[in-house]
């Protein structure tokens, strides 16, 4: 009772923790028998490095004695280990909070003195990212802090693993990253070839990216596609504009109505625009032909020019190049003029779907002709009206013949002289002097009256002859 060592004190002394901080074990040999009084622990550890450790030493019967306060401190470095692992995140932006590791003892205790560089570099890398910012740092009492780094590729399941030395590594928690706000457009499913008016299959689809390519999911906004290429003029029919579901915005209806080469370009408001791929129209099932190039006013006798073309088309107007078949022409019946004879060649067979008549005549002047087309199982055409007008005078006929008169009477009705051209129509544009003769003369008779005439539209009119015998 008065602080001296009972020698005589063999039995068993047992010490704890009596203040914990760091909530540490203790290990060793914890009861002791003391020898002459006094009781030596030799084997003891505490595993959690921590400042204001308390002993405390108990036996039945003994007031209980508190040690003095004491400190654990760190042992040698030999492992890091992540103190804050990284986050959701997003792409190209830092990983907050900041990555944290520290270096450790064995027991798990940040080794404070340890200022050397810990690395940290992709370990599970699911979608192909690239780890980017400062990835070597210099530990600050025992713990590395990494603040810039970031990944580029949205994905589930990252992993980040910390080496510095010969130290043992660590492998961060799994992490998801997320694709950052959309900036552009890019066509996912390029359109494909099709049918003029039937629907463009498989639907074309286009996504919203981020700045470094990761679809935007949290986009929403309308997306709208147009014909960007249009060399055939055709019309984009069809949904045109939807909204964006995941990022996606898919359109599952569109069609055109010409066959060509065509390309899209989608659009949406503050993102950059994209164009598709080029593809193709064809055209439908072989339905009618068409005029396309119209027969125009010609010379009689002369080769319509330009070669009058007709066309193997599709019910939407669509030229049918895979048409071979044969396809005549002829003058519609009721138009021109009576009797008009078509010539040429005048049954063709088409090229590329198209038959082109090159040498197509029509022997008599006159107006609102037009030509027929017809070929096997198709429906036929008709052409706009056109004109023939005669070539130059190169003849005369008596086109009303002088009558039976009595001697020294003017022969009625008028004798009248046409000028024609070779195939015999009126040249209307001649003007020139006609002269009549008695020819042959048997009775030895005389013409009088006014026997030269000039030519009114290409008639020349003898209203005062008469013959004396």
């Amino acid at each position: 009772a008065f602080g001296n060592v009972a020698t005589g004190f063999i039995d068993n002394v047992t010490v704890a923790i009596g203040t914990n901080p760091a909530s540490g074990v203790l290990s060793g040999t914890k009861t002791v028998a003391a020898v002459a009084g006094v009781a030596t622990f030799s084997s003891l550890s505490i595993d959690l490095a921590g400042s204001g450790y308390t002993l405390s030493a108990t036996h039945n019967g003994l007031t209980v004695a508190v040690s003095a306060s004491f400190d654990v401190i760190p042992s040698t470095p030999t492992q890091l280990a992540f103190i804050a692992s990284p986050g959701q995140s997003t792409a190209g932006a830092a990983i907050t909070p900041a990555v944290q590791v520290a270096v450790q003892d064995a027991f798990g205790n940040t080794v404070t003195s340890f200022t050397g560089n810990v690395t940290v570099a992709l370990g599970a890398n699911p979608a192909g990212g690239t780890l980017s910012g400062t990835m070597t740092v210099a530990a600050v009492s025992g713990i590395a802090s990494f603040s810039s780094v970031s990944l580029d590729k949205a994905g589930g399941g990252y992993t980040l693993v910390a080496t510095s030395g010969a130290f043992t590594a660590d492998t961060s928690a799994p992490f998801t990253v997320i694709a950052g706000a959309a900036t552009e457009l890019v066509f996912i499913v390029q359109p494909s070839a099709a049918t003029a008016a039937a629907t463009i299959t498989p639907q074309v689809e286009v996504i919203a990216r981020d700045a470094h390519g990761n679809t935007a999911t949290g986009f929403t906004g309308n997306v709208s596609v147009a014909l960007a290429s249009n060399p055939a003029g055709g019309t984009l029919s069809g949904t045109t504009q939807v909204a964006a579901v995941g990022g996606i915005a898919a359109f599952s209806t569109l069609s055109i109505n010409k066959a060509g080469t065509y390309t899209l370009e989608a659009a949406a408001t503050g993102l950059t625009a994209d164009t598709s791929a080029s593809f193709s129209i064809a055209a439908g099932a072989l339905s009618h032909l068409a005029f396309t190039v119209q027969p125009s006013t010609t010379t009689a006798g002369a080769s319509i020019t330009p070669a009058v073309a007709v066309t193997a088309q599709d019910a939407l107007g669509n030229t049918v190049t895979s048409f071979t078949g044969n396809v005549t022409l002829m003058i519609t019946g009721g138009t021109g003029t009576s009797g008009a004879v078509l010539s040429g060649t005048t049954t063709i067979a088409a090229v590329n779907g198209v038959a082109t008549f090159s040498t197509l005549s029509i022997d008599k002047s006159g107006v609102n002709y037009t030509l027929s087309a017809t070929a096997q199982a198709l429906t036929g055409a008709t052409s706009g009206t056109f004109t023939i007008v005669p070539d130059v005078a190169s003849q005369l006929v008596f086109t009303v013949q002088p009558s039976v008169t009595a001697s020294g009477t003017i022969i009625v009705p008028a004798v009248k002289v046409t000028a024609q051209d070779a195939h015999g129509n009126t040249a209307p544009t001649f003007a020139g002097n006609v002269t009549v003769a008695l020819a042959p003369n048997a009775a030895g008779g005389t013409v009088s009256g006014v026997t030269t005439v000039a030519a009114i539209a290409g008639v020349a009119t003898f209203s005062s002859l008469t013959v004396d015998l």
